[in-house]
């Protein structure tokens, strides 16, 4: 049974691994479709309706959160959510140091697969997150028991050996010492099934993260002989499923108050390095997602952190989009308080050019590589508003949206430590075109006092005159009579429109194109 129950778990591995594999091969390729990624609705809710999840599309099937999500512990998965939208994270055993993933990186060439292997779980479904808990240092149960942890040792000894000699010679008093035992055992009860909740849960993640623990310990020899008692401590709770042996063990021998002696052993030798590992293992995993994309992306590069505040790049690409379709844009220097603003035809790449700028920096600011080369980014503090949203349940129009978010944006642009760097896609295209130059061109020059990295994306070619705008804008080709995009960014304001082109495309008559 030994030699079958190894043989299926080293089975269920290998499928395990295989799929994996099959996993990476999509990630590499560019067929996101075809990875199982979960649903916007079974991620949290307050990273779905993030607003750079939503101006993003970070939760959606083929988002970035789901593509190269890899973690299995359910900490991990918030904790890797949490730094990746630069969001604060309350464990300070979870923080992170910036060169944390370059150095796994850096190990050698198959460190950072090799880790992910020994953090698959052979059971697992796609997506699932397990629990690892950790040890908890107070002591509630004998610490209301202190005269119980003296004296049940003796009476736990004494008791089944009167019972068996008194079976044997027929002594009195048996069914008072049943009696005694069985009151006891109604007095601690309740306690005695949260102790045996603890063992499950640290035989449980025992069990499953067995290779994660092994492979990450300074000394093995110790870890597992940690592993091996707890699950074997584990395996004794299986007689919880039966009520009537358990109750009998207890009534004969005090049976539950013996193995939370064992528990409380276990704590005291191996209490401080399954916790350390455990943190270890929690802090690990939620890098693994950003390891795994500079592992199969070895030609993606680290960015450096401007001390004077400069978001710079000599090439940069969306990390979403396939190699075949890969093409990278330079981000000229942008310093606090510089606008970009960028105007192109419609397709021309205008809004994918702002959420590759973004993309980059939520990765270099989770510590990740990027796809680009000489990346430079300052302490950041990240605003976008791409796509907003009106709501017929809170009364909210599409305009009003807008200029909550703005406002919001504008409020929160406040930390002098980090410099506010904002996407701003076609923003108040609720109003007429007079109120939304005056609206716009106010907004820009208060975000410029604030000293606000921005980027706007406009057809409104009227707001590039603004005077301290550097302007670039992307265009359309006609090859054969057909557009043609080369998705190439280009110094000045754009010159060509195709409004027009795409409604003809699609059969709908312009009568008076001339006019």
């Amino acid at each position: 049974m030994r030699l079958y129950s190894k043989r299926k778990t080293q089975i269920l591995y290998a499928k395990k691994t295989q799929n994996f594999l099959q996993e990476e091969i999509y990630r590499l390729t560019g067929e996101f479709k075809k990875i199982k990624t979960r649903e916007i609705w079974e991620y949290p809710e307050s990273v779905r309706n993030h607003p750079l999840s939503i101006d993003l599309d970070l939760c959606t099937k083929q988002g970035f959160l789901g593509i190269y999500d890899t973690t299995i512990t359910e900490v991990g998965f918030q904790t890797y959510l949490k730094r990746f939208l630069q969001e604060p994270i309350e464990d300070t055993n979870l923080h992170f140091q910036t060169l944390e993933i370059q150095n796994i990186l850096k190990k050698n060439s198959y460190f950072a697969y090799h880790l992910l292997r020994k953090f698959l779980v052979p059971d697992a479904e796609t997506n699932e997150k397990f629990p690892l808990t950790s040890i908890k240092t107070e002591d509630s149960f004998w610490k209301k028991r202190r005269f119980l942890k003296v004296f049940f040792p003796i009476w736990g000894v004494i008791s089944p050996l009167y019972i068996v000699l008194g079976l044997l010679f027929d002594l009195p008093l048996i069914p008072l010492l049943l009696l005694i035992n069985g009151i006891l055992f109604v007095t601690y009860r309740n306690d005695s099934l949260k102790q045996w909740k603890e063992i499950k849960a640290l035989a449980s993640g025992a069990s499953r993260f067995q290779k994660t623990f092994i492979y990450l310990a300074k000394n093995r020899k110790t870890t597992k002989q940690m592993i091996g008692r707890i699950s074997s401590l584990g395996d004794s709770s299986e007689l919880l499923i039966s009520p009537l042996p358990h109750l009998i063990l207890n009534l004969i021998c005090l049976w539950d108050l013996w193995k939370i002696k064992s528990l409380e052993k276990w704590k005291q030798k191996f209490g401080s390095l399954w916790n350390e590992l455990q943190i270890q293992i929690l802090k690990t995993d939620s890098l693994l997602p950003l390891v795994n994309f500079g592992f199969l992306f070895p030609e993606a590069s680290f960015g450096n952190v401007s001390t004077v505040g400069n978001l710079t790049a000599k090439s940069l690409v969306h990390p979403l989009l396939p190699k075949s379709s890969r093409v990278f844009n330079p981000l000229t220097k942008m310093e606090p308080g510089d606008l970009m603003i960028v105007t192109g035809s419609n397709m021309s790449g205008k809004t994918t050019y702002l959420r590759s700028i973004a993309m980059s920096l939520l990765l270099a600011g989770s510590g990740a590589p990027i796809l680009g080369t000489e990346f430079e980014f300052p302490n950041f503090q990240i605003h976008t508003l791409i796509r907003s949203q009106d709501s017929m349940e809170d009364g909210v129009s599409f305009f009003y949206s807008e200029v909550r978010r703005l406002s919001s944006i504008i409020h929160n642009a406040n930390d002098s430590e980090k410099i506010p760097v904002l996407f701003l896609d076609e923003i108040l295209k609720g109003t007429n075109s007079k109120e939304r130059f005056i609206a716009t061109r106010e907004i820009l020059s208060v975000l410029r006092e604030k000293r606000a990295i921005v980027f706007l994306t406009t057809h409104d070619l009227k707001l590039a005159e603004v005077p301290w705008a550097k302007r670039y804008h992307f265009t359309e080709l006609e090859v054969d009579g057909q557009m043609d995009f080369d998705y190439k960014i280009r110094d000045g304001v754009s010159g060509s429109t195709n409004a027009l082109k795409i409604l003809k495309k699609e059969g709908i008559p312009i009568r008076n194109e001339e006019e």
